[in-house]
């Protein structure tokens, strides 16, 4: 058991790489507090999992991300480990949404969740000595998205935000290495989730996604919270301020 004895913040726990996430660290002996924003998500992972402590809150609020860390240290006493795993596209807001709305949304989600979520949670890792931030990234940190998809006209507001995700990882990674707080950045590439089911339901579509991937296929939750959770680990403990990308080759072409 990678993870016993730590203490673990996994945000966006409702579903998708968040839930598995949940699921992956309490097998590996986590204490997790599971966050999220829709909290009938967050109800049935407690009804799965009720050693989880379940908070609802927005990762876009400040008062909300301070209020998680102080409830997750007193229930548990400590924080070793943030996931920051809660995201949106696009696509999550509708196809009414309007075009700078989409983009104040992903980013304000996407970036400054990230940034909240870890910023609150630094203060009690220095004075563990230590811990470890894992953000969420994309193979659309990376890349743009091909032509062959319809997912953008080159103004799409995803590759934005998670290429200043993995950014965010870099500089927080250089400067919090002297105080033994490792961060890393995990880099999907698609993945059945929410986030994707609005596409993948279409047989065209989602066949031109799985051959873009050389393993021929799209990721599951679970293939991406296995890397989390080694991130996580103290077998990590010489990766830091580093972008792993868990994408079925799709970056190596």
């Amino acid at each position: 058991m990678r993870l016993k004895d730590k203490v673990a913040i996994i945000t966006g726990a409702g579903s998708g790489i968040g839930r598995a996430t949940v699921i992956k660290f309490v097998s590996e002996g986590a204490q997790v507090a599971g966050t999220d924003v829709n909290a009938a998500a967050l109800k049935d992972l407690a009804k799965d999992f009720p050693e989880v402590e379940t908070i609802p809150g927005d990762v876009t609020t400040r008062s909300d991300t301070t209020r998680i860390v102080a409830e997750t240290i007193d229930r548990f006493g400590k924080l070793d480990i943030l996931v920051n795993s809660a995201g949106i596209t696009a696509r999550s807001l509708g196809p009414e949404a309007d075009f700078e709305e989409s983009w104040d949304a992903v980013i304000e989600v996407n970036v400054k969740g990230t940034m909240l979520m870890s910023y609150a949670s630094v203060d009690s890792m220095k004075s563990n000595g230590g811990g470890s931030i894992i953000n969420l990234g994309s193979i659309m940190s990376l890349v743009g998205y091909p032509t062959t998809l319809p997912f953008s006209d080159g103004f799409n507001p995803y590759p934005v935000s998670k290429g200043a995700v993995v950014q965010l990882t870099r500089d927080m990674a250089v400067q919090l290495a002297s105080e033994k707080i490792r961060v890393n950045a995990v880099c999907p590439g698609f993945v059945y989730t929410a986030l994707t089911e609005s596409v993948t339901e279409n047989p065209k579509i989602h066949e031109t996604m799985c051959k873009l991937h050389p393993l021929g296929r799209l990721g599951e939750p679970a293939e991406v919270a296995n890397i989390a959770a080694f991130l996580a680990s103290d077998e990590a403990s010489f990766v830091t301020g580093a972008a792993w990308t868990v994408d079925g080759g799709y970056t190596a072409q």
